[in-house]
């Protein structure tokens, strides 16, 4: 549930850094600082929007946003869980806060090794102290936390799902599950297109992104009995159960599906589906963002798609400018788009989205995640370094305002006035149911090592979705071109 204060700060005059090349006449829109933290993905931020967590691959780090343009690491914990049997946790590319419970989870893709949820209390943003680890027989690619409870995406081989564990004491417990396989009509569908690949929890639904079957909404108000309250997008279950050779492959590349994550504004009114896909336009990729209307959960009406930016190389071998993590708050999209940058839209008109502010630098740069920090003032973007194609990953912050957008590159938005056909297509799809150096301040518990090195980086697996092959191959001779030429940055 979000907790985030509603500030009130106005955005005055800022005196930014230099940190690309300003294209236009008027005041370029750029970042206002960065950090530098090896491994991060996604970031999550505190309640008054000034302390980030970042996920870091191989352990999370804690960073300082009370001077937004100067960010600080100021803690870092590395090797978690090195003490356990096939310790330490690897593939850490998720991490979830409520309150002041932070929970890291992995390994993201199945490997050899621990599987966990790792909670932490971080009263002390600059001294995680651990409280609680829940191990499972599955990898966890992604979570939420919420009311007590944490929500853990499921993938082990065998099945799919969602796992509900209580957290609210120092031995947390698989209080429910829920899964499409149990689903009618869903039960002999491959496990890799349906992958649960992430997931948002408010107000007692979760909503689930499951990649080519499409985005669930889940009555979890019973955690031990959740409950199908429609589906909407993807593909039928016979056509998934369809599917092999590289038909299956390919599927799991462009759209129709892709779920790839989820998010609702601050009422559940409108909720923002994000689809990562690798194709060229015609095949319905670059994925974008689309809006949808659940005011009435069954009947949801698609509002507007937000798209890609261009890419000259929309493959999964190319240059990846599609939709990755986002946040919807205060009538404002902040959106990640890979090697695309980051953008800001007015969405307080859902159906009319408008892009207000953006900012790429395609050459050194591939945003992972975006996250409203203080509403008004800034918000926060972790970059990447992509599986070692970029040198290293960073946290940066941008002032949270209108700036300009060049039109040589403005992206297009597309209302669908999804009044009219959405319905039927919702209905026919729905499944009714009733720079700074971390501070070295030692191991909080005894098994973590707190550190100042770079011990982080990407590990070897499958792509950021578990229905994504590996990748195939360099960023191609288009894309090299784009990336050292004008194209690079705007």
């Amino acid at each position: 549930m979000r907790r985030r204060e509603l500030l009130c700060a106005a955005a005055g005059t800022l005196s930014l850094p230099a940190v690309t090349r300003q294209t236009s006449a008027q005041p370029a829109y750029e970042p206002l600082g960065r950090v530098p933290l090896d491994g991060a993905t996604e970031v999550v931020v505190s309640d008054d929007g000034r302390t980030a967590f970042l996920a870091a691959t191989t352990g999370f780090g804690t960073v300082d946003l009370s001077d937004p343009r100067n960010p600080r690491v100021i803690a870092e914990r590395r090797g978690l869980l090195a003490d356990r049997e096939n310790g330490p946790l690897r593939d850490i590319r998720d991490a979830k806060l409520d309150g002041d419970r932070l929970i890291v989870v992995g390994p993201a893709n199945p490997n050899v090794g621990v599987n966990a949820m790792v909670l932490y209390d971080v009263s002390d943003p600059a001294i995680p102290r651990r409280v609680a680890v829940h191990e499972t027989d599955y990898a966890i690619h992604n979570a939420f936390l919420t009311d007590g409870r944490a929500y853990l995406s499921q993938f082990d081989g065998e099945t799919v799902g969602m796992t509900i564990v209580d957290v609210e004491n120092d031995d947390p417990e698989r209080v429910g599950r829920w899964s499409i396989l149990d689903e009618p009509d869903w039960g002999a569908v491959p496990l890799f297109p349906a992958t649960v690949h992430d997931i948002w929890v408010q107000d007692e639904t979760a909503y689930v992104a499951h990649w080519d079957a499409g985005t669930w909404l889940v009555d979890v108000r019973d955690p031990g009995d959740p409950t199908a309250i429609t589906r909407i997008g993807g593909l039928a279950p016979d056509e998934l159960a369809s599917l092999s050779g590289e038909t299956l492959r390919r599927t799991q590349l462009v759209p129709p599906g892709n779920s790839h994550y989820v998010t609702v504004d601050d009422d559940a009114g409108v909720m923002g589906v994000g689809v990562e896909s690798w194709a060229v336009e015609s095949e319905g990729g670059p994925g974008g963002i689309t809006l949808w209307d659940i005011e009435s959960p069954g009947d949801p009406k698609e509002l507007a798609t937000i798209d890609a930016p261009p890419t000259p190389a929309p493959s999964y071998g190319g240059l990846w400018t599609t939709a990755h993590n986002f946040d919807l708050a205060d009538g404002r999209l902040y959106s990640s788009w890979y090697r695309g940058g980051v953008k800001i839209h007015d969405v307080s008109d859902p159906a009319n989205p408008g892009e207000i502010a953006r900012w790429r630098r395609t050459e050194d740069t591939s945003f992972w995640a975006a996250a409203l920090a203080v509403p008004g003032e800034f918000f926060v973007g972790c970059s990447w370094n992509q599986y070692g194609e970029l040198p290293q990953a960073f946290l940066y912050t941008f002032t949270d305002r209108a700036g300009p957008v060049p039109d040589s590159t403005t992206g297009a938005t597309t209302n669908r006035n999804a009044s009219t056909a959405s319905s039927a297509t919702a209905n026919a799809n729905a499944t009714a149911a009733n720079g700074s150096a971390p501070a070295a301040t030692g191991s909080a518990d005894g098994t973590e090592a707190a550190s100042n090195g770079t011990s982080g980086g990407d590990s070897a697996g499958a792509g950021p979705g578990f229905g994504v092959p590996a990748a195939v191959g360099g960023v191609g001779l288009g894309a090299w071109r784009y990336l050292r030429g004008d194209g690079g940055s705007e």
